[in-house]
C-alpha cells in the first residue's frame, strides 16, 4: 500500500525547496506526495491572507482540513519555520510521523516543536551540535539536493569563462573582486560591481535558465552565504555537477561528505589560487556528475527520511 507524504513549505521561495520536493512525486511509485504551502496555496488564499485579521487561525484551519482529507503517514516540513500556537496544536493533534528539514541557522524557539517532531534533518553538519546544545537530540545530517527534471547534462560545447549565478552580498562582492579571472555574473544586486573583462547581468533568472547557463559553461563558481550556514552545501553544489560542469567552490567542510575534493571538484580558500587551479586542473566532471545523479537527488533525500521513520 502506498504511503502518503505531506510536504509543508513555502511556495515561491528563493530556493524553490517546496516545489523541488513536490516535483519528485512521479519518481516515487511507493508514495503519494502532496503539498501544503504555509504562505498560500492558490490566489484566493493569497488574497484572503492579506485582508483577514486572523490569518494564523485561518492557515491552521486550512492545514487541519488538509490533514483530515489526505491522512498522511508522514509530514515533512521543508525550511526553517517557527510555528505559532495554532499550527503547533494542529500538528500535535494529528497522529503521524513528522520530520523537519532545516537549512538555516536557528535559535531556541525551535524547542517548541521538540515533542512534536520525530526527526530533525539539518543541511549543515555543524547544526547537529547546535541542536544538541538546545536539547534536541533526534537529528541527522541531510544535505540539500537537486531536481533532475531541471538540471541535466547536454552534449554541447562549453564556454571556459567562470560563471556565477547568485544574489549580491557584501562578502560575495569582496571575494569576487579578489578572483584574478573574468567572470560572467547573473543575479540581483550586482549593478555596482566593476571588474575587468567581466559581464554583469544584475537581475534574477528562472531555474530552467540557470540550468541552461550551467550546461553552456565549463566552470561554475559557488560562494557560501555565511548569513545562513556555517559549513553546509547549497543547492548549487549539486546542480552544477548535474549539468556536467566543474564545480569551483569556496571550501567548506561538508563538501568532503559528498565529493572527493582532489579529483571531482575544485575548492579554494584564497581566491588568488583560482587562476592556477583552473589552468592546471585535471578534474573529470563526469565523476561528480555520476555521483550527484546517483546519491543527491530529492528522491534520495525523501527515501532517507522514509526509511528512518516509516
Amino acid at each position: 500500500m502506498q504511503k502518503k507524504l505531506l510536504i509543508l513549505g513555502k511556495r515561491g521561495g528563493i530556493l524553490q525547496w517546496f516545489e523541488n520536493i513536490l516535483a519528485t512525486s512521479h519518481r516515487h511509485p511507493n508514495y503519494v506526495i502532496q503539498g501544503f504551502a504555509l504562505n498560500h496555496n492558490n490566489t484566493c488564499e493569497r488574497f484572503l491572507k492579506k485582508i483577514l485579521p486572523n490569518k494564523d487561525i485561518y492557515t491552521a484551519n486550512l492545514l487541519k482540513k488538509k490533514l483530515q482529507t489526505f491522512q498522511p503517514d508522514l509530514i515533512l516540513i521543508a525550511d526553517l519555520f517557527y510555528f505559532n500556537d495554532y499550527l503547533l496544536e494542529v500538528l500535535a493533534d494529528f497522529p503521524c510521523k513528522k520530520a523537519h528539514w532545516i537549512g538555516d541557522f536557528f535559535d531556541s524557539r525551535l524547542k517548541k516543536t521538540k515533542e512534536i517532531i520525530d526527526l530533525y534533518c539539518f543541511t549543515d553538519f555543524s547544526f547537529i551540535k547546535d541542536a544538541k546544545d538546545i536539547g534536541l537530540d533526534h537529528s541527522i545530517y541531510l544535505p540539500l539536493a537537486y531536481n533532475p527534471e531541471i538540471f541535466f547534462p547536454k552534449d554541447e560545447q562549453k564556454n571556459d569563462r567562470l560563471l556565477f549565478v547568485g544574489a549580491w552580498s557584501p562578502d560575495r562582492q569582496e571575494l569576487i573582486e579578489r578572483i584574478p579571472l573574468p567572470i560572467t555574473i547573473y543575479g540581483k544586486g550586482w549593478n555596482n560591481l566593476v571588474k575587468n573583462d567581466s559581464i554583469i547581468h544584475p537581475h534574477n533568472i528562472s531555474l530552467p535558465n540557470v540550468a541552461e547557463l550551467y550546461r553552456k559553461h565549463k566552470y561554475v563558481l559557488n560562494l557560501i552565504n555565511k548569513v545562513n550556514i556555517r559549513q553546509g552545501m547549497n543547492m548549487r553544489c549539486f546542480e552544477a555537477p548535474a549539468c556536467g560542469c566543474i564545480l569551483v567552490s569556496e571550501y567548506v567542510k561538508d563538501l568532503e561528505f559528498a565529493f572527493s575534493i582532489e579529483n571531482e571538484i575544485i575548492t579554494f580558500s584564497d581566491p588568488s589560487e583560482l587562476q592556477s587551479k583552473l589552468k592546471e586542473n585535471s578534474i573529470n566532471p563526469l565523476l561528480a556528475m555520476d555521483k550527484v545523479q546517483r546519491d543527491h537527488t530529492y528522491k534520495n533525500r525523501i527515501d532517507t527520511i522514509v526509511d528512518l521513520l516509516l
